[in-house]
């Protein structure tokens, strides 16, 4: 039961002063010899999505896992795509599904879509704590490397930051 997140950030040296450098780039993880993103040595603009809101969208699910057992993460480059996360006591099955997106979905969901097709991966499988701390792991090592490339008062910056009280809250 393996599950690993990988991320290359693409630095922009033509950002805002208040906008977040680093937001972007490449984004993938594995589960059980499934992947989920792409990772290529190139930093080809075309291929990349947004980190900060992976990462953002994995934290929220585990917080809705501590009280819930479903959670579907919407990719939101993808029009019918959604990695769907079901907890059975402290295992996470973790699928790749398809499904509409309806009108006022959100990024993150916790009841099943309509027309629902697990046509892809189904049912990987990862114990809750080993999906929390790679997910918690990775965020404060983005969250590092972020600091490293913008003002420290960045806003973005400032409310991923705001990520210890939410790994308190995670852990508790």
């Amino acid at each position: 039961m393996m599950f690993k997140i990988s991320f290359k950030i693409f630095e922009n040296d033509s950002v805002e002063e208040m906008e977040l450098n680093g937001a972007d780039g490449y984004f993938q993880f594995e589960i059980d010899n499934e992947t989920y993103g792409i990772f290529i040595p190139e930093n080809i603009d075309v291929f990349s999505v947004s980190i900060y809101w992976w990462l953002y969208y994995f934290l929220k699910a585990l917080l809705i896992l501590k009280s819930e057992s479903y959670v579907l993460i919407s990719d939101i480059e993808k029009p019918k795509i959604w990695i769907e996360l079901m907890k059975e006591k402290n295992i996470v099955k973790i699928s790749k599904i398809t499904a509409d997106k309806p009108e006022g979905s959100g990024a993150i969901e916790t009841k099943e879509m309509p027309k629902l097709i697990h046509q892809h991966w189904k049912d990987k499988q990862i114990s809750y704590e080993n999906l929390k701390t790679e997910v918690v792991n990775k965020t404060k090592l983005y969250i590092e490397e972020l600091r490293v490339l913008n003002n420290e008062v960045n806003k973005d910056i400032f409310e991923f930051g705001k990520f210890d009280t939410r790994n308190r809250k995670i852990n508790s």
